[in-house]
């Protein structure tokens, strides 16, 4: 650990596994009910997000959206991203055994990716924010392929080195170095499995695909450079919590790249037919999605809504 480890970071790091010491003393499915009654006090009283978040909602579902179910979408979605952080203090627990019991679909998934993986020699895995996407990771170095995903390190060293071992030390590399996009090609072209989160507004002109109905939306170019880059297929990847501590696994049918096409136009049909099962799921599951991201997928280019 090379960067230096302020006071501060101890501090953090301290009042974190404080945190994980205190809310491991309970199972799984009581700390969520007692999450769930928090929320709908702090959501009814004191959400400071609450116009923008209902505003994000209507502008996909319609202004005609009842408030009572944009906050219900809201509140669950929120709860979804605790129950994440509540069971990533349980990663490290999250064997073969316990995926089985707690991950519908385990099985079948991973026979999937293993036969995509032994005839194309790699997989992207592309998935929304959506149900405990972090848990997709996890199952992933589980089943023990080997992961890896493009990310900035946390400002807290202590806290990187934490988020690592709780993933199970599947490899992260910096997005801000141009040799990270070197690393994950040769990482694909060895038979490996990189992982991406591409429902997010990008910051700059990328790939413009058709998003809840608006075009022109701009999405990062990462999905399909690297499927071409390596010339293996995209794998659509939904996860979906069912309760505090079970979830489902969708795993999409395998989209290719074509290389006799030009790089821009098949850029385009990659991205847009991942983004279109993405939607589909968000739509029948909006409380699964994480309404409150800052890069909003809608928000117009070089702006920011906070």
């Amino acid at each position: 650990m090379s960067q230096k480890i302020a006071f501060h970071h101890r501090v953090e790091y301290a009042t974190l596994r404080t945190l994980q010491g205190i809310v491991t003393l309970f199972p799984i499915p009581w700390v969520g009910s007692a999450f769930s009654g928090v929320l709908r006090v702090v959501f009814r009283l004191c959400w400071p997000l609450k116009r923008e978040t209902i505003s994000r909602i209507r502008e996909v579902f319609g202004q005609e959206t009842p408030v009572a179910e944009c906050r219900r979408i809201a509140r669950t979605s929120v709860w979804n991203l605790l129950m994440n952080f509540v069971e990533l203090f349980h990663a490290r627990k999250m064997d073969l055994a316990y995926l089985a019991d707690h991950l519908e679909g385990t099985a079948e998934g991973k026979a999937k990716l293993q036969r995509l993986i032994d005839k194309h020699g790699g997989v992207v895995i592309a998935l929304p924010h959506m149900g405990n996407w972090d848990l997709a990771g996890v199952a992933c170095s589980a089943f023990g392929f080997p992961l890896m995903a493009v990310g900035r390190p946390q400002n807290n060293p202590l806290f990187e080195a934490w988020l690592r071992r709780c993933r199970l030390n599947f490899q992260t590399v910096d997005r801000r170095k141009p040799s990270s996009f070197v690393r994950v090609a040769h990482h694909l072209k060895s038979g490996g499995v990189f992982a991406i989160l591409p429902d997010v507004r990008h910051n700059k002109p990328g790939v413009s695909v058709t998003v809840f109905g608006k075009p022109e939306v701009q999405l990062g170019k990462g999905l399909a450079k690297f499927s071409r880059m390596a010339n293996v297929p995209i794998v659509p990847f939904v996860m979906e919590r069912v309760d505090a501590s079970h979830h489902k696994l969708h795993l999409g049918e395998p989209i290719f790249p074509d290389l006799d096409a030009s790089a821009e136009a098949d850029a385009q049909r990659l991205t847009q037919q991942v983004w279109d099962l993405f939607e589909a799921r968000i739509r029948a599951k909006p409380e699964q999605w994480f309404w409150h991201n800052r890069r909003w997928i809608l928000t117009p280019l070089y702006t920011q809504t906070r």
